[in-house]
C-alpha cells in the first residue's frame, strides 16, 4: 500500500487535472463537480489504453496504490464498454 508523501490518500486524474480525495469511494457526480465539469458529461475510466464508460449511479472505489485516470465527453458520445 502506497503512502503519499504529501498526506493525501487517493489521487485521480480527470481530463489532465489531478484531484485529491480522502474518501475511498466517490460517486461520478462528485468527481465531475470537483473537476469543475458539467454534470451531464459522460465519465470514462481509462485503463490500459481502453475507455470504460462509468454509469452515473456507479460508485467508484479509489485505491491508495494507483492513480486512476478519467476522461469526460458529451453525454451523446457513443458508448464503448461499461466499467464493471
Amino acid at each position: 500500500m502506497a503512502c503519499w508523501d504529501i498526506g493525501i490518500r487517493n489521487i485521480v486524474d480527470v481530463d489532465g487535472q489531478l484531484l485529491a480525495f480522502d474518501a475511498d469511494i466517490v460517486d461520478p457526480a462528485a468527481l465531475l463537480s470537483r473537476a469543475k465539469r458539467p454534470a451531464d458529461r459522460q465519465l470514462w475510466l481509462v485503463r490500459a489504453g481502453e475507455r470504460l464508460a462509468v454509469r452515473p449511479d456507479q460508485p467508484l472505489r479509489l485505491t491508495q496504490d494507483e492513480v486512476l485516470f478519467f476522461e469526460t465527453s458529451s453525454a451523446s458520445a457513443p458508448a464503448l464498454r461499461l466499467a464493471a
